[in-house]
């Protein structure tokens, strides 16, 4: 299908819930510059992007919403139908989703790529989504979120099962008890089940604790997970050897990875006409991904700030160094740590 094709066709049903249904929209426009540390032999050293995100919320009464999220950028070049899902309100405390959607593990996988501190996410959390433990997958979910307005019930859960077309199924849940508005702390599990002929289960668990005051917010996140997509290579290597006759190489198939993160943000107010407020942002992380392999890490530390021209329009500059240590070597390498300048939009 055709990018104008797609486009027009998605316009028209846009046109015709609008004028049917009550619908709103709202979405993001970002674009930048990130310069890197690596060869320029081996890669471009420094590349320019942007991107967009158009989301409508369909109303079609007090029980029932429906949500289509289509974005795009740069690096496709294309639009990609993102997300689409519908929510039922059974109860005030029991509500409904399904569709495409994420996997409810771990704080910072909730937060939409325009509300993060920072401009991307953290080395720990893509590495766990690129295990499974993150992304939208076709899902059906029981959740509820917390609200100012009824304090006697300060808890957040979310309850999901998936199944994608890579032949993986699993469940994630999660839960959030809110000590004030400001304060929360959280835990989440994942189950994975890798079924046909290549054959996995894997979970991981997750903590997190998130502070959001007036001018200072904060975050904490540890990760303790089993890498699937390790523990089948190793598995079908060992298939392969005793295929081949040859004695088995004994390795574990259950390979542990963990991560941590701690990120910082704080508002200072300014007097100046144009730039309205600044907030310094500081990012510290660290991710293993075989805990048998001490040696073998990432220490990430991203140093920043968002200058805000109104609270919807904002610079952006990250600097992001990454130190990189294999099993092989005692040294750090500062392989793809970046430096990256954005302006985005919201509406």
């Amino acid at each position: 299908m055709s990018i104008r094709f797609l486009l027009f066709v998605l316009s028209l049903i846009f046109i015709q819930l609008a004028i049917s249904q009550d619908i709103e929209f709202s979405g993001y426009g970002a674009t930048g510059m990130v310069f890197y540390d690596r060869e320029i032999l081996r890669d471009y050293n420094q590349e320019t992007y942007y991107e967009g995100k158009i989301q409508a919320e369909i109303e079609f009464s007090e029980e029932i919403e429906a949500q289509l999220d289509i974005r795009g950028n740069s690096t496709d070049n294309a639009m990609n139908f993102r997300e689409f899902s519908v929510k039922f309100k059974y109860a005030e405390k029991l509500r409904f989703k399904a569709g495409n959607i994420k996997r409810p593990f771990g704080y910072e996988q909730m937060m939409n790529r325009d509300e993060l501190i920072t401009v991307d996410r953290s080395v720990a959390e893509n590495s766990l989504s690129d295990l499974g433990y993150g992304g939208r997958t076709v899902s059906i979910m029981m959740y509820y979120n917390y609200s100012d307005k009824r304090h006697e019930f300060p808890f957040s859960y979310f309850a999901s099962v998936f199944k994608d077309n890579a032949l993986t199924t699993g469940a994630a849940l999660r839960g959030m008890y809110y000590f004030s508005d400001d304060y929360a702390l959280g835990a989440s599990y994942m189950f994975q089940n890798r079924g046909g002929w290549r054959k996995m289960n894997a979970h991981g668990l997750g903590m997190d604790f998130f502070m959001q005051m007036k001018k200072i917010s904060g975050l904490v996140e540890l990760f303790y997970v089993q890498d699937p997509v390790r523990g089948l290579q190793i598995l079908e290597q060992e298939k392969s050897r005793a295929a081949a006759g040859l004695p088995p190489l004994n390795a574990d198939e259950f390979v542990y990875a963990a991560g941590a993160k701690m990120i910082w943000a704080i508002e200072l107010s300014t007097d100046g006409d144009v730039i309205k407020k600044i907030e310094p942002v500081l990012l510290v992380g660290y991710y293993q991904p075989d805990m048998a392999i001490g040696g073998r890490h990432v220490v990430q530390t991203v140093l920043g700030g968002n200058f805000y021209f109104h609270k919807k329009v904002r610079a952006r500059l990250n600097g992001d160094l990454r130190l990189t240590r294999s099993e092989f070597s005692s040294e750090y390498a500062t392989d793809e740590s970046r430096v990256i300048l954005e302006l985005q939009v919201r509406f």
